[in-house]
This record gives C-alpha cells, sequence and structure tokens, in this order.
C-alpha cells in the first residue's frame, strides 16, 4: 500500500486534524514506515505460537485495590472555568 497524497487527505478528513507543509512528508515517510512493520509481521510463521490472553503471562501487575475518590473541591481546584459546583467547556452546538 502506498501513502499518497489521496490517503492522507482521506485520513485527515477523519482524524479531523489539519497537516500542513512539511508534516505531510514526515506523516506520509512516518506512516510507510508502519505499514512495513506491519508487513513484516505478517510475513512470520506463527503456525505454532499460541495465542496470548495478556502479553505478560506472569501475571505481575499490580492489585486491583479501591481507593477513596476526589471529592468536588479537590476535582475542580485546578479547572480553569467552573459555574456552581461543575465544569464549563466550550460550545460545541449553536451560539
Amino acid at each position: 500500500m502506498e501513502i499518497d497524497d489521496k490517503l492522507l487527505k482521506k485520513l485527515q478528513a477523519l482524524a479531523l486534524v489539519e497537516i500542513k507543509g512539511q508534516e505531510k512528508e514526515k506523516i506520509k515517510r512516518d506512516l510507510q514506515n508502519i505499514l512495513e512493520f506491519f508487513n513484516k509481521i505478517n510475513q512470520l510463521d506463527l503456525t505454532n505460537v499460541e495465542p496470548l490472553f495478556h502479553p505478560l503471562s506472569s501475571g505481575k501487575l499490580r492489585k486491583d485495590e479501591p481507593i477513596e475518590p476526589l471529592n468536588r473541591e479537590e476535582a475542580l481546584q485546578n479547572v480553569k472555568r467552573k459555574e456552581d459546583g461543575y465544569i464549563v467547556g466550550p460550545r460545541t452546538y449553536g451560539d
């Protein structure tokens, strides 16, 4: 698969981002490198490899222990805009 301007334009629309100037060439190279990496993985013979449930087979995960949640004052202490105990975000629709 070739990463061209048409595909990059489609990806921009899907990701809701705008890519300008020299960024386009860098991103095209990066995407091409990612695809080449996956192609290398696809070439591996995995017939005798069992699927993993988790990449860490030893189970060295921390215990999931409940902790006390933040109270409202703590949760809002670094918020720039708040009103009546709620976070005020930017408008996303209408005036």
